[in-house]
């Protein structure tokens, strides 16, 4: 749809029914001479490959010699598979017999094959004949019992060799290759992305399946055909029996004809739209019907067949049809009657109880669907046994009806469209039009004709139009069945004959006459038995051991046993080795869901199996509910279009109530989709619905409480008031919509609420670009905890970040979770967008926090900073807050909120896994400390590490921090602050100088003796970290180097370094250090420490003297450890800063 740009999928699905008839009727063709084929205007579609699905077949006799392995590769090349549950058509089971004869044991192999195109499966029995591999066929048993030979078609009529099916994707990529240049060439640089994600996709199922979601629109590369070749069709078939001798026979030309020739413009019309916008390739147009011209070319002679002939029947007969006036009956065309509608419901109820006085029926027809089911509860509530009969329903539905209509359950039908051509109801004595004169298609000449047609198989048939006037068509119509009734009459009156009304056909569809010849066997008794070689053993489910899983965003490169998912409800993104998501689902317990995938006893589609091939993890998103879980997945579905879900349904979609509230009869309907444009102030919504059987409840429990359709039916076709049912409508709407939160439990309102609850996160503006921020706690009472930010963009959880935090302080007040959160998204998370890309924006308009942020005036600096440098030109504004506990917003806050928690809690108990006593397991355990100490090439582990940053404001009192950690765990009792003294200004280089400066002159007794001892809070660390990257390094380097403390991995000579960052220069001067080397002053002392930085943006560690960064990963356990000191050393500086800014401005 061009004016929303909205893609909407063709539903479309194998009926195994119709396609076993389509299996028979290509069988007979190829094989017999002496066939009837009926078909519908879908015979001018493609039909496989005529000539490949010929090829393939192979015949089988008693007696052959055959190879059971080239045998069974044969029959899969005819895609013939193995089945993974019960046996249907198209699958073939191999089992093996042992048994003992007089020399030797010899083996008899069952192949049990079910040929689409028969009504039960064969039975083979193969007899092995030596060692060597062959085979004897014993004995064939088909459904008419035992016989010498078979002839076996393809399982499916699209079949053809795998070098074929290699060039139809090599075909297919050129074809991609020169369509994306061409798009690109045209400025559509999206239409190419998504014509380049789809195909991609599309080729990559062909290549690991064999066929794709949507294959028939690459069906010209499949047969090899030219742009602009017609497919091969139904008549192709009649092309290779060799029978050219075939006619044509057309029922009901009049709608036929038309509809052949419209066939190919609809489809044409429609597949440009597509191609334009890149949703196929350009040959798909050659998935296509047959054109007008092509496909009367092919035929030789026809006939035609209607009651109302058009135009096109009577210009190529070239002469006079053949009138088929009278019927072998002898039943005259009925009287016509034409009624004003005043009063007409109470007139039409009259006459349909006489009629049913007389075990009569009666069709009443209508203009609309909703008409047609509101005039037949009308009928119900007045006494007559009444149904509906449209489009709406299935076939299935459809034909009950009619035969309920002809066996006596009910006495009227009331339909719109489908009471016409090709129904055979003598029961019928009464057919009532209602809006008889309103001009057009429905109410035209010939639909009137084949309307009034109905009630002429009974000797008492009657029509009466209900009209406030007589148009044209009505005209025509009354006037042509009078002149057909008086020739009728007349004939029967000279030639002796009384009419009679016959019980009629039977109302059974073909699928229900050759119930016996096509109905699938539920199960197969198979001889089971034990095979003589590997190949023979059926195909083995595939299985991933349950022990372990790997979680993505949950734990660091670790697994974790399945037992450790959470039993919630949720979502969950099955993922390959790089991280591209393969599969998403839904889960109301994600824990026996996933495991239900690993279950060794798992059966699974081949789709699923190539899946989980190729997958190495699997993540999950919990939400609030399963609605919740329903409404992300289908959002997701559409976003990412992973491969390996059933479909790329772009138009999947949870449908809505609308409230029409600006037609004249208001009423409340399920939709789609929300309507946008100009008419969009017409209507209001409310949903999504995950559930369809909850909008039925709603509106069901509508009905029941207000029975609006039943009074909307009296205004518009009775006599009811129009102004009191748009009174009555309003007062549901009120009291149903717009009750406030406070309605009963359990009444309608209180219902819809719940039923809508998905809405709160994934349909509302609130949430249209809004971070989430929550923070979780494992269960032990460490001073650990994890930062989680969940970015809602549009109904999508666009992007999820989780950042680790140890808080030597505890986790026992808000202030302290305030803190955490400040720090994570001000040197964190926001600075890290400088690099985002993406459709939606990193940055949000609004965050919603769990605790109130100690500054967000600052924060919000930091990211107005951010976003400059990747979305320039935005300047809205951002609004930092936490859940309100008033007002229109309340609810979704507290939904968004408790979304954000429970991740965020889930996070963090997983990760507390890692952990003992409040520290990373890693961090206590040796594990880091040996990676550390490799990374930065240190004789042995530390032990003591310190970690230094700057906090200010524009470059106002500013602090520097120490914290320290010992073997892993902060040190609380050793963490200092240093109020900057010498330092005016922005200037964090030179802070950082006087910091380093300041605490490793205490390194000496006395600042000028020897080294302190060990149990000294200013003794020497074994490891240095600056918050920063290589500017500040060389800042603390040279603040250290003025007390003759020096990077220990550089004691020979420090050498004259320039190192820039962030455009400021800070010079080194060359210093002679060593045993002997000294400061001018202090000649006897000098000490040596290893130091390195790490870099906030991109977790990048650098040491001195060195250009890049000396780590591959920012997630191995040493750069956790790193990044727990780097974290809680900002954490106290801007703590210690707040004191100290507060204490300034003279506030306590």
């Amino acid at each position: 749809v061009e004016s929303s740009e909205t893609f909407i999928a063709k539903k479309s699905s194998v009926n195994d029914e119709i396609d076993a008839l389509r299996h028979r009727a290509t069988r007979a063709l190829l094989e017999r001479k002496d066939v009837v084929v009926v078909a519908s205007v879908s015979c001018i579609y493609g039909l496989g490959l005529p000539a490949e699905y010929l090829e393939a077949s192979t015949s089988l006799q008693v007696g052959d010699t055959v190879e059971l392995q080239e045998l069974i590769g044969q029959l899969e090349s005819m895609l013939y598979s193995r089945p993974e549950e019960d046996m249907l058509r198209g699958n073939y089971q191999l089992s093996s017999i042992l048994s003992n004869g007089t020399d030797d044991e010899t083996t008899t192999h069952v192949l049990s094959l079910w040929p689409p195109h028969e009504r039960h499966p064969m039975r083979i029995e193969i007899e092995s004949l030596s060692s060597n591999g062959l085979s004897r066929v014993k004995s064939i048993l088909g459904q008419g019992g035992a016989t010498d030979s078979i002839h076996v078609f393809p399982a499916k009529h699209h079949v053809m060799a795998e070098e074929q099916l290699e060039a139809a994707r090599f075909s297919i990529e050129q074809e991609l290759k020169e369509r994306v240049e061409e798009l690109m060439t045209e400025g559509k640089v999206v239409e190419a992305q998504r014509l380049q994600q789809r195909v991609l996709t599309d080729l990559l199922m062909l290549k690991e399946t064999g066929f794709c979601s949507g294959g028939e629109n690459y069906s010209r590369h499949f047969a090899g055909r030219q742009a602009g070749e017609p497919p091969d069709t139904l008549m192709d078939y009649l092309g290779l029996s060799g029978n050219g001798d075939w006619l044509l026979v057309v029922d009901e030309s009049h709608v036929t004809l038309p509809q052949l020739k419209a066939m190919f413009g609809g489809d044409q019309a429609r597949k440009r739209t597509l191609v334009k916008h890149g949703y196929r390739l350009p040959s798909a147009l050659d998935n296509r019907p047959l054109q007008h011209t092509e496909f009367w070319a092919q035929v030789k002679q026809a006939v035609f067949v209607s009651a109302t002939p058009g135009t096109q029947e009577l210009e190529w007969t070239k002469r006079d049809p053949v009138e088929m006036i009278i019927r072998p009956t002898f039943v005259c065309d009925p009287v016509i009657h034409v009624r004003p509608p005043q009063s007409q419901l109470d007139d039409l109820l009259k006459e349909v109880k006489s009629r049913t006085e007389k075990k009569e029926r009666t069709l009443a027809v209508a203009l609309t669907k909703r008409d047609a089911e509101d005039l037949a509860d009308y009928m119900k509530e007045h006494g007559v046994s009444a149904t509906y009969f449209h489009s709406g329903l299935t076939t299935h539905e459809r034909s009950s009806a009619l035969r309920a209509l002809q066996s006596g359950d009910i006495d009227c039908l009331v339909g719109v469209n489908l009471l016409r051509e090709g129904l055979d109801l003598p029961q019928v004595s009464l057919v009532a039009i209602l809006n008889a004169d309103s001009e057009g298609f429905l109410r035209s000449e010939t639909a009137l004709l084949q309307t009034v047609g109905r009630a002429a198989r009974n000797t008492n048939g009657t029509a009466i139009f209900y009209a406030n006037r007589v148009t044209k068509s009505m005209q025509r119509c009354i006037d042509d069945t009078r002149s057909r009734r008086e020739r009728q009459m007349t004939y029967n009156n000279v030639n002796g004959y009384e009419s009679r009304s016959t019980e009629g056909s039977s109302m059974m569809s073909i699928f229900d006459l050759l119930r016996d010849e096509i109905e699938e066997e539920r199960k197969l008794e198979i001889v089971s038995g034990h095979s003589t070689g590997h190949d023979l053993n059926p195909v083995d489910v595939f299985t991933i051991a349950s022990s372990a899983v790997t979680v993505i965003g949950l734990t660091e490169n670790a697994t974790i046993a399945t037992e450790h998912l959470p039993s919630k409800p949720g979502v969950y993104f099955w993922k390959d080795e790089t991280g591209k998501v393969l599969y998403i689902g839904k889960a109301k317990k994600l824990r026996s869901r996933v495991k239900s995938y690993l279950s060794p006893g798992a059966k699974h589609s081949p789709r699923i199996k190539v899946m989980l091939e190729k997958a190495k993890s699997v993540d999950f998103l919990l939400t609030p509910s399963d609605r919740d879980a329903l409404l992300l997945e289908s959002n997701l579905i559409k976003h990412h279009q992973p491969p390996y879900n059933v479909l790329l349904k772009d138009d999947e979609s949870y449908p809505y109530i609308c409230a029409s509230i600006g037609d004249a009869f208001p009423r409340f309907f399920a939709v789609p989709r929300r309507q946008l444009g100009a008419k969009a102030s017409n209507y209001r919504y409310f949903g999504p619905y995950p559930h369809f059987s909850e909008i039925n409840e709603v509106l069901r429990g509508i009905e029941e409480a207000y029975d609006l359709r039943a009074k909307s039916f009296a205004a518009r076709h009775g006599d009811a008031c129009k102004v009191e049912y748009r009174e009555l409508f309003n007062k549901a709407l009120a009291e149903v919509f717009e009750a406030p939160n406070s309605v009963a439990t359990g009444s309608l309102p209180a219902k819809r609420s719940v039923f809508e609850e998905a809405t709160l996160l994934f349909d509302s503006d609130h949430n249209a670009c809004r971070d989430v921020v929550a923070v979780g706690r494992g269960n032990d009472e460490g001073k650990c905890a994890t930062v989680h930010v969940l970015q809602l963009r549009e109904g999508l959880v666009n992007g999820r970040f989780s950042y680790d935090c140890e808080v030597p302080t505890g986790l026992d007040s808000d202030e302290e979770l305030s803190a955490i959160i400040q720090t994570v998204l001000e040197r964190l998370h926001y600075p890290s967008g400088e690099s985002s890309t993406g459709m939606f924006s990193f940055f949000p308009n609004e965050i919603l926090c769990q605790h109130p942020l100690p500054s967000g005036t600052e924060l919000k600096q930091t990211i107005r900073s951010a976003r400059k440098l990747v979305e320039p030109e935005r300047k809205d504004k951002i609004v930092i807050r936490t859940p309100v506990s008033r007002g229109p917003r309340k609810q979704t806050d507290a939904r968004a909120m408790e979304f954000a928690i429970d991740n965020a809690q889930q996070v963090a108990l997983e990760r507390q896994q890692g952990r003992v006593n409040g520290a990373a397991k890693t961090s206590v355990d040796g594990t880091a400390g040996k990676e550390l100490a490799a990374l930065l090439r240190l004789d042995a582990p530390p032990q003591r590490i310190e970690c230094y940053d700057i906090s200010h404001t524009q470059g106002d009192v500013a602090v520097g921090s120490r914290v320290v950690f010992l073997n892993g765990k902060p040190a609380k009792h050793l963490y200092r602050k240093f109020n900057i003294k010498s330092v005016h200004g922005v200037d964090d280089y030179a802070s950082l100088q006087e910091v380093l400066e300041r605490r490793f002159k205490r390194v000496w007794v006395n600042g000028r003796g020897g080294v302190v001892d060990d149990d000294s809070p200013w003794s020497l660390p074994d490891l240095v970290v600056i918050d920063g990257g290589p500017g500040q390094l060389g800042a603390a380097v040279k603040g250290m180097s003025n007390v003759g403390v020096f990077p220990k991995e550089n004691r020979g000579l420090l050498q004259k370094s320039l190192i820039e960052e962030d455009t400021e220069l800070i010079i080194v001067e060359e210093v002679v250090v060593g045993d002997n080397a000294c400061r001018q002053d202090e000649s006897e002392r000098s000490a040596s420490v290893a130091i390195c930085a790490l870099a906030k943006n991109q977790e990048e560690v650098f040491l001195y003297g060195m250009k890049g960064p000396v780590n591959d990963s920012p997630d191995s356990p040493a750069l956790l450890l790193l990044r727990s000191l780097r974290d809680e050393s900002h954490r106290f500086a801007l703590h210690a800063h707040r004191k100290r800014r507060t204490a300034s401005i003279g506030l306590k």
